[in-house]
């Protein structure tokens, strides 16, 4: 009487290690570009929410005497008035307040990993990563 053995064989299971690894290679490149454009992102909101924040500070300034209107140069010191985490960044300066120009610098350990917007007005912030020499 023959017995059935049960399991597989070496060539299935090793089919199948190819087949996941081609999958892996396909997948993989194909996710870290969509968390890099989610860190993009997320960066091009920061900064919007930056120039709000400079927008409405203007606005207050018009209206309340005791508010100072911000002036052109650098805001790194006081990031945090405008909504933003402070240690999420290396640079922010007011550029230009007509209209609003900022030139803002993430760090390379912050959420968004290391990207700048220079020149950048509300209406069409774009970020670009930031080369390291």
């Amino acid at each position: 009487m023959l017995k059935k053995k049960k399991g597989f064989t070496l060539v299935e299971l090793l089919a199948v290690i190819v087949i996941l690894a081609i999958i892996l290679a396909i997948a993989v490149p194909g996710i870290s570009g969509i968390i890099n454009n989610s860190r993009r992102s997320a960066f091009e909101a920061d900064v919007k929410m930056i120039i709000t924040g400079i927008e409405y500070q203007i606005l207050q300034s018009t209206i309340d005497t005791d508010i100072t209107t911000p002036a052109v140069g650098d805001i790194l010191a006081n990031i945090d008035d405008y909504g933003a985490d402070p240690t999420n960044y290396t640079a922010a300066e007011i550029t230009s307040l007509d209209p609003i120009t900022v030139t803002i610098t993430s760090s390379a350990n912050s959420e968004f990993g290391a990207w700048t917007a220079t020149g950048a007005t509300k209406a069409s912030v774009t970020a670009t990563p930031v080369t390291t020499p």
